[in-house]
């Protein structure tokens, strides 16, 4: 199981960075409800979930009295505010609070517009000061291809590297982007669905220097880098 290798404890959980993370949620949570209660939210935005049910937050109303209701009948919910269409912003109640009703508490904390890479402002990611790790999620698939076109902040990217925004991505620039940034704990390589894609994510887990997992998030499959 992908908690086992990122060793996911009760409490929060944050994700970031780009290329997979709510897809790394659900799996997460589908493993993790199997051993306790778990709650998928967000300190920026999400997609509904169109798995679990969703629980909408709102202020003046007895928040925890919903949540607590929804997990009795689920194992797993997703929780957050009105948003505008399909999405939800975070929740009326603290990140703390929502902790104290669940045994696992994931948190996007980040968002990356659907692309591979994320470079951050000042004020993001936006990472819950109790969070027991910060998992960075990086799509390999950027390896190869314009900096402008699989970076989200790309102009923010080029301003850590000291780089041109038609430069193409390398494992060097990725590997630098992270090291400076220095935001995460753990490092989930993802979209590594053939051969010659998990060679490139292997090279890359190499220069990344903390515990790289690379995966195929959609096919289910993953494994601990030997970097």
């Amino acid at each position: 199981m992908i908690s086992n290798l990122l060793e996911i404890k009760k409490g929060i959980t944050s994700i970031i960075g780009g290329g997979g993370k709510t897809t790394l949620m659900h799996t997460l949570a589908r493993e993790l409800s199997d051993f306790g209660s778990v709650i998928i939210t967000t300190t920026t935005h999400i997609m509904k979930s169109d798995v679990y049910p969703n629980v909408v937050t709102e202020d003046g109303v007895d928040n925890t009295l919903n949540i607590t209701k929804a997990l009795n009948n689920n194992n797993c919910i997703c929780v957050g505010s009105v948003c505008c269409g399909d999405k939800l912003s975070a929740p009326a109640l603290s990140i703390n609070e929502l902790s104290t009703l669940c045994d696992y508490l994931l948190v996007e904390a980040d968002g990356s517009k659907h692309l591979p890479l994320k470079a951050h402002l000042d004020n993001e990611p936006v990472i819950p000061i109790d969070s027991n790790q910060t998992i960075l999620v990086v799509g390999v698939d950027a390896i190869g291809q314009k900096l402008c076109d699989v970076t989200h902040r790309y102009e923010k990217a080029c301003e850590i590297l000291s780089c041109d925004e038609s430069e193409l991505v390398t494992d060097c620039l990725v590997s630098e982007l992270i090291a400076t940034e220095n935001l995460h704990d753990k490092v989930v390589i993802n979209k590594c669905d053939d051969e010659n894609s998990m060679a490139v994510a292997q090279a890359l887990s190499k220069k990344i220097h903390s515990k790289c997992i690379i995966a195929s998030l959609h096919k289910g499959e993953w494994y601990v880098s030997s970097n």
